[in-house]
């Protein structure tokens, strides 16, 4: 196995385990949880707004969903990825399986900065979604 391969699976048994410790901790000893796949984040700034690009290559804009929580300062991405039936892709065995799919849920705690959370714009492209969230007047 790759040096990279190793470190990626490492990040993903990372993931997984303080998904599972947050969830516990949520709500109680409960194991279960409909999360199933949290996807990457880039958060960065420019001079006008804030930026949340997340990977949801497969995701729907219909089974997409965009909360920002006033009260906890964050945005919250959630959705459902469906498995894509392609009828000259069918299977017979399976040697890899990589991909998620089903719902899936990520909160992203925003910075301590100005913003203007009633004018936020999403797009997607190229299997991501960007968000932009502008900074409020006072932060010029």
């Amino acid at each position: 196995m790759a040096r990279r391969e190793v470190d990626e699976w490492f990040w993903q048994i990372g993931t997984e385990l303080q998904r599972l410790s947050e969830e516990m901790l949520r709500s109680g000893p409960t194991l279960v949880s409909r999360k199933f796949w949290e996807p990457r984040l880039d958060v960065f700034e420019d001079e006008t707004c804030l930026v949340v690009k997340a990977e949801i290559a497969g995701v729907r804009a219909e089974d997409l969903q965009l909360v920002y929580n006033a009260d906890r300062n964050s945005l919250i991405i959630r959705g459902i990825r469906k498995e894509e039936d392609f009828p000259s892709a069918r299977r017979t065995g399976c040697y890899q399986l990589e991909i998620f799919y089903g719902e899936f849920e990520r909160e992203v705690t925003l910075p301590d900065l100005p913003l203007d959370p009633n004018d936020i714009k999403a797009q997607f492209r190229n299997g991501f979604l960007l968000i932009r969230i502008p900074k409020s007047e006072e932060s010029a």
